[in-house]
């Protein structure tokens, strides 16, 4: 039995910065980023839904495990939400990324066998 959809806010700040592993204040930072923008209640509680929840894993996921700044973050998530031919996905760029260096490691002896 399902009490809500995907796009309705239900989770306080202090649920979802505990379901993602993170401080509500690092959820208020993202947000005065322009990263994402909660609901707000009528006394401006933030709320937010499972596909914020979904957003802000993959927010935390380029910080934590890429090294992306949230200037960073901020440009991925506009180039892979952009439409048509013009997208660009993260995993290409990082692909692309580590093919670069890994050509351009000065430890890099050749061998990869």
């Amino acid at each position: 039995m399902r009490l809500h959809g995907p796009d309705e806010p239900v989770y306080t700040i202090g649920v979802a910065a505990r379901l993602l592993g993170v401080s509500p204040q690092t959820l208020r930072v993202m947000e005065r980023e322009g990263l994402l923008s909660p609901a707000r209640t009528d006394a401006n509680i933030r709320l937010y839904s499972e596909n914020d929840l979904l957003l802000l894993q993959r927010i935390c996921f380029l910080v934590r495990e890429e090294g992306v700044n949230f200037a960073g973050v901020k440009l991925i998530l506009e180039m892979e939400t952009s439409g048509g031919h013009t997208t660009v996905r993260f995993t290409e760029v990082v692909r692309r990324q580590q093919a670069r260096l890994h050509r351009n490691d000065p430890d890099d002896d050749g061998d990869h066998s």
